[in-house]
């Protein structure tokens, strides 16, 4: 261990010393004594914040009586704007970027809203220092969970590897005395958000044929693009032969390249890139029928609304970590696990016949239908909304 970390290390322990001479009682208070739980989120790629959706619910379900507060930011604050096991969606500034602010704000907003948290904690995806500076500066009871400054916490936690990332952020619940054991990720819509998708899918699929929305763009930061002729196979076999409208689906950035595929495809579908709030994309997600997807955030949100999908993975990533290995309605493709990544690598391994036939068995095994579209809107059709009023909402 460097010298500059043993003095970190030194510092942290003086430091929490001092506090639980200081604070007394709640910085020593037993897990199951924690009615008011805060959570901190600011990292945010989607996949990291729909991963971290387990442990409120987990919490909730345990100990319905308790409060769970999440102080986060942007793409946070949308995605968890309408979900019902959060009792307090508390935006602050990014805490990255600015730390002291950060924790001003979060200081400031629980003293409006009279609340005193037990304990902060911090998941998988939320190791870094700052962070634990954050939980620190806002003064919320014990601190637990994973950190790269295990120092400050009480309970720290470790990243074990032989455990998906859901299953490391259960972890938490389990260090408030709650159980820990495995469920699916969950993301809520509204019933504005229901009807705003409605319409869209509508627009892409007149006909009302068995809707299949295509994921075909990744988030640009991993190399988890699939060749493009070998889309554009799937998505006239899945219009010509199994008889499906297709809608693709991705950010505004993305609607270059997604018309460029949809040309290549012979002009099939409609593309609705930029058209869509996060939760308007996962109520789009919920009332459609399947979905071919590349590893990335849009697959996160389809998995959290329970609708089938084939998967389209990397052999280099670790499929424990982030894929839904154990899910009924989930076909993965991918190559065997490697630990490089080829130049100009597109998920070689991957044939366009394997994902044809991933998904003809698929429609299958779970028929395209109006019942089943109904039951997986109104599994994630929440009246909740944290954000009431903030942007010119009522």
């Amino acid at each position: 261990m460097s010298l500059k970390k043993n003095l970190v290390n030194l510092s942290a322990v003086a430091i929490t010393a001092s506090e639980r001479i200081l604070r007394g009682g709640r910085m020593s208070a037993s897990p199951e004594e924690a009615t008011h739980i805060l959570i901190l989120e600011y990292l945010l790629p989607l996949g990291c914040c729909v991963h971290l959706t387990p442990v409120y619910e987990a919490i909730k379900r345990a100990r319905p009586q308790a409060t769970v507060s999440v102080a986060t930011r942007g793409l946070g604050l949308a995605l968890l704007r309408h979900n019902p096991s959060i009792d307090h969606l508390i935006e602050t500034p990014d805490a990255l970027r600015d730390t002291f602010a950060a924790a001003k704000s979060l200081r400031a907003r629980l003293r409006q809203r009279g609340l005193r948290p037990d304990c902060t904690l911090t998941g998988a995806s939320d190791q870094r220092t700052r962070i634990a500076l954050l939980a620190l500066l806002t003064g919320a009871g014990w601190r637990g969970g994973f950190t790269l400054a295990p120092g400050l916490y009480r309970r720290p936690l470790q990243y074990q590897k032989g455990l998906s990332l859901i299953d490391n952020n259960l972890r938490l619940a389990g260090l408030t005395g709650c159980e820990a054991a495995h469920r699916e990720p969950r993301v809520f819509f509204s019933r504005a958000d229901a009807a705003t998708a409605e319409a869209l899918a509508r627009e892409a699929n007149p006909q009302g044929s068995p809707l299949v929305i295509m994921v075909t763009q990744n988030s640009g930061g991993q190399s988890t693009g699939w060749h493009s002729d070998r889309f554009a196979q799937v998505i006239r076999h899945t219009h010509d032969v199994l008889g499906c409208a297709i809608a693709y689906v991705g950010t505004a950035a993305d609607a270059t390249a997604i018309e460029r595929l949809r040309q290549a495809a012979g002009g099939i579908g409609m593309s609705l890139a930029g058209r869509t709030t996060v939760t308007e994309l996962a109520a789009l997600l919920a009332g459609s029928d399947a979905a071919v997807s590349l590893d990335t955030g849009t697959m996160h949100i389809g998995r959290a609304v329970g609708l089938p999908m084939v998967v389209i993975g990397p052999s280099w990533q670790k499929p424990l970590e982030w894929l839904p290995l154990n899910a009924a309605n989930v076909r993965i493709l991918r190559g065997a696990d490697r630990d490089d990544i080829p130049s100009g690598y597109q998920l070689d391994e991957v044939q366009a016949a394997d994902v044809i036939a991933a998904l003809t068995e698929l429609l299958e095994t779970y028929p395209p239908g109006p019942l089943e579209r109904m039951k997986r809107l109104r599994a994630s059709t929440s009246d909740t909304d944290h954000c009431k009023g903030r942007d010119g909402s009522s």
